[in-house]
């Protein structure tokens, strides 16, 4: 037990001493964390468990990224972006509804179904055992719940 605990005391100082933490937001928006930020964006360190510094250290834009490419990243979206963004979001949206209502038309089709077969390489109509239909359905209901119940 005393083995574990210091064995485990040691990893998380390794862990924490070593560990510098930088925040970051990419072109999309999204707000970014990892051990070193992209070249040419502000980031800032964030403070770690064990970390209490008096003042926040700021990572800057490296100089080898051209005047050009950072004003583009440093640019607010314009609304032909935003149009373009919305227009994407719909074109996601329906997808995702399809590919719902395709699983949900499988998984019914499954459950409703009496003589439930697969068609061979060759044609032919291969009728499941009840394990394969069982496991059929199963997959289809994961197939939902993964494709209608996402959040993204």
């Amino acid at each position: 037990m005393k083995r574990f605990l210091l064995f485990a005391a040691l990893i998380a100082w390794s862990g924490m001493a070593s560990a510098v933490v930088y925040k970051w937001t990419d072109a999309q928006g999204k707000v970014l964390y990892g051990d070193r930020p992209p070249d040419g964006v502000h980031a800032e360190v964030v403070e770690l468990l064990g970390t209490h510094s008096a003042s926040a250290r700021v990572a800057a834009p490296s100089s080898a990224q051209s005047a050009p490419a950072a004003r583009v990243a440093a640019s607010t979206p314009t609304p032909k972006d935003l149009d373009d963004r919305k227009a994407v979001d719909h074109d996601v949206a329906q997808t995702r509804d399809k590919q719902c209502a395709d699983a949900q038309d499988r998984y019914k089709k499954l459950i409703e179904g009496r003589r439930l077969y697969k068609t061979g390489p060759d044609g032919e109509r291969k009728f499941m055992t009840s394990e394969e239909i069982d496991t059929e359905r199963l997959n289809a209901k994961r197939d939902i719940d993964d494709t209608c119940n996402s959040a993204t």
